[in-house]
């Protein structure tokens, strides 16, 4: 028995969790713009995760091929209980192909309003990530 829990999470269990959620923030560093966080909602496709974006919009950079961080978390504030996962990568868009037309046809549907053609894929690099479980015991055995 444990009082409460904060431990890191394997690499299997942080992709199982990034499949369970719909939004997270891609952050990267912008050359006009410097340090960027930004809301998307995505899917994940394997090892990528995949959002879509406007060709116009800040985000249309990470075409070209970024070093990017995702984040997604899980929190009950009222409970204290919660996780978070961050992956590194690089970012692209897929070149014509194969890959390409499974990701359009399967890939993640934009929430925002507006044409949202340009796929964003991150390649997952490394992922690591936290479980925090303030109960009051916690059993390792359940």
């Amino acid at each position: 028995m444990h009082e409460g829990m904060f431990e890191a999470l394997e690499p299997e269990d942080c992709r199982a969790l990034l499949r369970t959620q719909e939004v997270g923030r891609v952050a990267w560093t912008s050359a006009d713009a410097g340090i960027l966080v930004l809301p998307v909602n995505y899917a994940m496709r394997g090892d990528l995760v995949v959002f879509r974006t406007s060709r116009d919009s800040v985000l249309a950079d990470l075409a070209e091929g970024r070093e990017v961080a995702f984040q997604v978390d899980d929190v009950d504030v009222e409970t204290g209980n919660g996780w978070s996962v961050m992956a590194q990568g690089e970012s692209a868009t897929p070149k014509p192909g194969p890959e390409l037309d499974e990701l359009e046809k399967d890939g993640p549907e934009p929430w925002a309003i507006g044409d949202r053609d340009l796929l964003i894929t991150l390649r997952v690099r490394q992922i690591s990530g936290r479980v925090v479980d303030r109960s009051e015991t916690w059993n390792t055995s359940d």
